[in-house]
């Protein structure tokens, strides 16, 4: 459990900085926001024009006004970054032997991201994503199968990644034969999110868009002619209803619009609910009535899923821009400053949260931030809520006890957060020990 506001306070004396990615790297990163719902609720990064919102209540009111805390943030391809001048040129060579990033849900302000958002309902409705459950449940069986007999394993290489990746290349037909590539797109798209990769893997990271690009070009293509009934025919085919007098511009999604959308999805498919899951078996590792509830109870499995996002946050926080002066917490955040809305502190804040540092499944009320708040809360929510859902249930099934056999280690990066490696011993349940 994390120190208490109380102790917080009384060790509060000395200026102190705070490192991001160290903090992530060294699971730190609570005990910092601790100290800076305190402090400083309103932290500005040293040596930058970054600030990080850190209370409940401010995150809540900053992700409502759209009008000061803007999402378009960033030119198109914030996951690459710029890297060093040294290779720009380099890397726009690379760049323009593809297709244009362009700003869609993530990256546009109403109007615009309400058009995106209209025309991407479709593809991720609740009844295209729930009529994925007995495939999602076909892939976990199947990477369990890989590992149960063992006893022990490494759970994220095992699991917590080919899990989504699986899902979502099913999701977009991608086959079997091409999910290492699909793999390594993903890890190209969040090279740059929240960490510093280095010029070298930058450029890798560009390389890897390309092929990503041209590759799902071709899937389009293939979906234009012969049409299926999935994700990217339903991307193909979006309109603008007839009776939506709200959307100005009816256009339907283009090219380049549905790639960008499709280069996002491999964050937001990926890498957060892979540290969802990491994260679910180190807190179910030493709490056997968790894995009991789980194994009987499909609204005990829904509390702890929600508790998990709370104190977990695989998504830390998600950037604005500043577009005018704000005072926010008394301090002020002058305009066109980077803003980033720290969910993993608010979902820690004691104003908001009993025992904030606590796994309760009784807790109330539930409502976290770790999907977001208001106009851009994830459209991708319910997918990762579904697989965590089967995930848990077969691993709780299959496994009568679990315990870590190593410390976890963290990824370095104060965005996407979540464990690298968890070494896993378990004992399978009655039913499926031979």
């Amino acid at each position: 459990m994390g120190r208490s506001l109380s102790d917080i306070e009384a060790a509060a004396s000395a200026t102190w900085s705070f490192d991001p990615y160290a903090a992530a790297a060294n699971h730190t990163t609570d005990e910092a926001y601790s100290r800076m719902r305190v402090e400083s609720p309103v932290y500005q990064l040293p040596d930058t024009n970054v600030f990080l919102i850190t209370r409940y209540d401010d995150i809540i009111t900053a992700a409502r006004d759209t009008a000061t805390f803007s999402n378009e943030f960033v030119s198109p391809g914030i996951a690459l970054g710029q890297g060093s001048s040294e290779i720009s040129d380099e890397l726009a060579a690379i760049r323009a032997t593809g297709y244009p990033q362009v700003p869609t849900m993530l990256t546009r302000d109403d109007p615009a991201h309400s058009r995106f958002r209209r025309l991407t309902t479709r593809a991720f409705s609740a009844r295209r994503i729930d009529s994925w459950a007995a495939d999602i449940e076909r892939i976990s069986a199947d990477l369990i199968d890989g590992f149960i007999d063992a006893g022990e394993v490494e759970f994220v290489s095992a699991f917590a990644v080919p899990l989504p990746v699986r899902v979502i290349a099913f999701a977009l037909g991608v086959p079997a034969e091409r999910e290492r590539d699909f793999k390594a797109w993903t890890d190209h798209a969040t090279a740059a999110i929240g960490a510093d990769p280095g010029d070298d893997a930058r450029l890798e990271a560009a390389r890897g868009l390309v092929q990503f690009q041209r590759y799902f070009a071709g899937e389009l293509q293939d979906r234009r002619s012969h049409p299926r009934d999935d994700f990217l025919t339903d991307l193909l085919n979006a309109k603008i209803a007839a009776d939506d007098d709200d959307i100005e511009d009816r256009r339907p999604l283009d090219e380049t619009e549905m790639l960008s959308i499709l280069h996002q999805l491999l964050v937001a498919g990926n890498e957060t609910t892979t540290a969802l899951l990491a994260s679910a078996v180190i807190e179910l590792s030493d709490k056997p009535e968790l894995r009991n509830a789980i194994r009987n109870d499909r609204k005990a499995t829904q509390a702890v899923i929600e508790e998990l996002l709370r104190l977990s946050s695989p998504a830390q926080g998600m950037f604005r821009i500043a577009r005018r002066d704000v005072t926010v917490a008394g301090t002020l955040i002058p305009e066109g400053a980077t803003v980033v809305l720290m969910y993993a502190s608010g979902n820690r804040d004691a104003e908001r949260f009993e025992c904030p540092h606590e796994f309760s499944i009784d807790r109330k009320p539930m409502q976290n931030l770790a999907f977001g708040h208001g106009l851009h809360f994830c459209i991708g929510a319910r997918l990762s809520r579904l697989e965590t859902e089967i995930a848990l249930r077969q691993l709780c099934q299959r496994m009568d006890d679990m315990w870590l056999t190593a410390t976890p280690t963290y990824k370095p990066s104060f965005v996407l957060s979540g464990p690298l490696t968890v070494p896993l011993a378990f004992k399978k349940t009655e039913q499926h020990a031979e």
